[in-house]
């Protein structure tokens, strides 16, 4: 039996991409009368599109007609009938589909290299303008940090597990993730997190803090979570202080 879980899943989602999407200067406006009830069906079908990825997989408004098909029918039957179930689990389909999901997935890479190299260059610039800076620290990995207090004078491994204050930016000051902000430390395993943070945490022990200079080999790289305000490319900033070594659970 088809899981209607996956249909109200993907309604949710598509509730919470609309409502979290950007709005332009011209805002919708809330004294607008309200949108007849065909309006509401065409909206959602509108962000459906945007949200299946389907012009990604290289749909065009020419195949609009032969997809509409596809959802009335599904409407009418409830369930998918044997004959579309066959079709969908034949070779031609497959291979059909995944014709179409590598072209967009090697798109998406194209995209995000391209959005990466102007990330990469303000990177090293920020990198080399940190030379100027005698307190300032790298090693061999490329990693450079900055340590404001060295803490206690056992420090962690890459092994151990520690619980930490932090604050994550961009280069240019734009924060994206903050357990200062959240008003609670956070434990990582050092062998969990992206390198450059896992390396300099053990840099220091605890009661140190430290702010270390990432470079987006040794952080996201080119494929940052998608929700994240970190950019493809991305040299990051992180002020860190460390609370404790391998806390009690």
């Amino acid at each position: 039996m088809f899981q209607k879980s996956i249909f109200f899943a993907a309604c949710l989602a598509l509730l919470a991409a609309v409502s979290t999407q950007a709005q332009p200067e011209a805002a919708i406006d809330p004294q607008a009368s309200a949108s007849t009830q065909a309006e509401l069906v065409e909206a959602f079908g509108y962000f459906s599109a945007f949200q299946l990825g389907i012009k990604q997989l290289g749909f065009e408004a020419s195949d609009s007609e032969a997809i509409l098909k596809g959802f009335a029918n599904a409407l009418e039957d409830g369930e998918p009938s044997v004959e579309m179930l066959t079709v969908v689990q034949s070779p031609a389909f497959q291979t059909f589909i995944q014709d179409r999901m590598a072209k967009a997935q090697a798109a998406a890479a194209d995209a995000a290299a391209a959005a990466a190299s102007d990330n990469i260059a303000a990177g090293k610039a920020f990198i080399e303008a940190l030379k100027e800076d005698d307190a300032v620290e790298s090693t061999e990995s490329g990693l450079h940090f900055k340590v404001v207090d060295a803490g206690a004078d056992d420090k962690p491994s890459m092994e151990d597990t520690v619980l930490v204050h932090y604050r994550g930016t961009r280069i240019d000051g734009t924060e994206f993730d903050s357990s200062y902000a959240r008003g609670e430390p956070t434990a990582f395993p050092l062998n969990g997190v992206v390198p450059g943070f896992g390396e300099g945490l053990t840099k220091i022990g605890t009661g140190g803090k430290i702010i270390l200079y990432i470079p987006s080999d040794l952080g996201y790289g080119n494929n940052p979570h998608p929700d994240s305000a970190i950019q493809p490319g991305d040299t990051l900033v992180f002020e860190c202080e460390l609370i404790e070594v391998n806390p009690e659970s």
